[in-house]
């Protein structure tokens, strides 16, 4: 009979081995603006760890604005890397200016980002079936959401100090317009937000929020906006994701 310590020793050795052949993360690091709507009133209530509001969904357009960045030796500067989630699911979109590399670049930071747990997006659990508030499954109308692919087009976004203006394509997008507090020169801002990985968050008001494809179809205003600078690598990818307990 092998002795317990000899099998103990054996496994330990194995572990140690497997750990030195797993590969290392591919470098790549993005810095600069985010611009963000969603459905939800204002404040979003997403934003704050609790579910949507007045709707029970939350559908959202995005766009990374790397103001610096590269995915290893391919550098990103000046591209978008962004979304829209609706009813039907989630489309990746991506600056349409991108050569062959920076398009591989793009969907592997889309994925790294998005695509783990699709953190970049709201992940709010359905109700039925006593999921913890912190869970992981996309509050949509519809129950096959579903990931819709990369699609590359003109994206313009648009950052002054009253506001900010996505739009993709001919698809649409939406203008929000800056909330300020008691000092009007200064619009109110709020840090530490869970659903969008930006240190603090410039909150706004949208002026319209409308965009359309063969999948997706979304029609509001009044909702809300937020704002704010990003840094995310390969080290740390995103905000927390959210995980079913």
């Amino acid at each position: 009979m092998i002795p317990l310590y000899t099998i103990v020793l054996t496994v330990a050795i194995w572990g140690v081995a497997f750990a030195q052949q797993k590969p290392s993360p591919r470098p790549w690091r993005i810095k600069g603006k985010l611009t963000e709507a969603c459905s939800c009133n204002v404040p979003c209530a997403c934003n704050f760890g609790e579910g949507p509001s007045p709707y029970e969904y939350c559908y959202t357009m995005w766009s990374y604005w790397v103001q610096d960045g590269a995915w290893e030796q391919t550098k990103l500067n000046g591209l978008r890397i962004g979304g829209v989630q609706g009813a039907r699911g989630v489309l990746a979109v991506l600056d349409a200016r991108a050569d062959t590399a920076q398009r591989a670049a793009m969907e592997n930071i889309w994925q790294a980002v998005s695509g783990r747990m699709l953190c970049m997006m709201r992940l709010w659990p359905f109700k039925a079936g006593g999921i913890s508030p912190q869970g992981s499954m996309i509050r949509t109308r519809y129950p096959d959401r579903q990931f819709l692919g990369y699609e590359y087009m003109p994206i313009e976004q648009v950052i002054t100090d009253r506001g900010a203006r996505l739009s993709f394509a001919d698809r649409g997008g939406f203008e929000a317009a800056y909330i300020f507090g008691r000092d009007p020169s200064r619009p109110v801002t709020v840090s530490n937000i869970t659903s969008w990985p930006v240190p603090i968050s410039i909150k706004g008001k949208t002026v319209f929020f409308k965009y359309k494809d063969k999948f997706n179809q979304l029609d509001y205003q009044g909702t809300n906006a937020n704002q704010g600078d990003f840094d995310l690598s390969h080290n740390q990818p995103g905000g927390q994701p959210m995980m079913a307990k």
